[in-house]
């Protein structure tokens, strides 16, 4: 509308004015879209602060909003991607040896179901998937978070300097120096995988061993 009315050498003010004089608009609507304009969405990118109390995306803190999550990766789409929410933990993958055979290609939210499922039925311990599936802080609800695959992880540290930039805004150590963390994806046996936020790069150690958890969700 802009544009032409820009052609026409109007305002958009004129337009909508020239619509309500015409009958082709009600004088409410008009009121009240005079007091909430329409600004353009700003497009979502790896580093913006995602907020779960009216799911909305910033590249700027919003004073009085409380920060749920820090945009990890985006897909192609632009309206696709992945929230790194802002705590962590150090926890074994599972202290008592889970073996689940997980299938390689399906997600992070997937694997995290099929090692919940798999809990249950050996009765066994799997800390990191456990404490995500529970993960409840910031406005996020227990059961929207999982533990990453592999590749999702890789995905998120790829962009890591941009999530760092943005959580030394409102805290200082986000990384707490270069660590490990944990993914859902298994190798073998008694083995899972390990990602490096540093530089994505990726490592298999015993599940029994601690490391970082970070949560993730989808949107």
């Amino acid at each position: 509308m802009r544009l032409e009315a820009a052609n026409l050498g109007l305002s958009p003010e004129d337009v909508v004015k020239g619509w309500y004089q015409n009958q082709h608009i009600h004088r409410e609507f008009l009121q009240e879209l005079l007091k909430n304009p329409c600004a353009e969405a700003e497009k979502i990118k790896p580093g913006m602060f995602y907020y779960a109390g009216d799911r909305s995306f910033s590249s700027e803190l919003i004073a009085g909003k409380q920060v749920s999550a820090i945009v990890g990766w985006v897909d192609e789409s632009g309206k696709h991607g992945l929230l790194l929410g802002i705590r962590t933990v150090s926890l074994p993958w599972s202290s008592s040896n889970l073996e689940v055979g997980l299938p390689e290609n399906v997600d992070g939210r997937v694997k995290t179901r099929l090692i919940l499922e798999a809990v249950h039925k050996q009765n066994k311990k799997a800390e990191a998937a456990e404490w995500c599936a529970a993960y409840a802080f910031d406005g996020i609800h227990a059961g929207e978070a999982f533990l990453p695959s592999r590749e999702e992880l890789r995905k998120i540290f790829l962009n890591a300097a941009l999530i760092q930039n943005a959580a030394a805004k409102f805290e200082e150590n986000f990384w707490s120096g270069q660590y490990w963390c944990w993914s859902s994806s298994e190798d073998t046996g008694r083995f899972a995988w390990v990602v490096s936020p540093a530089d994505a790069y990726v490592y298999d150690s015993d599940k029994n061993r601690s490391y970082h958890v970070r949560c993730v969700l989808a949107f």
